[in-house]
């Protein structure tokens, strides 16, 4: 198993798992990666060129992944709540997994490994936030030691609660 770099040719895969999260979450009845906030690859040059979007690779297939930002300004500026770390953190964004994959710990799997690439470039910390509804992301972030620090407001608006493990 090895969590790499997204290239070119993940676009079309990295787009299923963006739509099969899309799906699970609606049929949670959560309105979490819905309509205009469901997630696209609109930027995917610029992510690749900044080497922020990762994709998880299991026997040679791709089965999750995950954007990691050193910065997020929502983050820095609509937290009503307080980080357990300074700066340098990682933010991850739009974790996912194929549904094909689902239920065979890749999503753990993708944040431990975030994890590890955070300690490799010398972070202090990865932050994480989600939706209120969304039960599984909670127990799983609570299952890897990651602690409830606030709310914070994504655009200013979008209600998730933040998450944050110090390294």
């Amino acid at each position: 198993m090895e969590l790499r770099l997204a290239r070119e040719e993940d676009r079309e895969i990295i787009l299923k798992i963006y739509d099969d999260g899309s799906k699970k979450l609606k049929s949670l009845g959560l309105n979490q990666w819905q309509g205009k906030d469901k997630p696209n690859l609109d930027n995917f040059k610029e992510l690749i060129e900044n080497k922020n979007i990762f994709v998880l690779e299991d026997d040679g297939k791709v089965v999750s992944t995950v954007i990691i930002y050193d910065y997020d300004i929502d983050y820095e500026n609509n937290l009503d709540g307080t980080w357990q770390s300074p700066s340098p953190y990682v933010a991850l964004h739009r974790i996912g997994t194929l549904e094909s994959a689902r239920k065979n710990g890749y999503g753990r799997k993708i944040i431990e490994m975030s994890e590890s690439y955070a300690r490799e470039n010398n972070f202090k910390s990865v932050r994480i936030d989600t939706h209120r509804g969304n039960k599984d992301m909670q127990r799983l972030l609570s299952s890897l030691s990651y602690k409830y620090v606030g709310i914070v407001y994504l655009g200013g608006k979008n209600e998730r609660l933040a998450f944050e493990k110090v390294l």
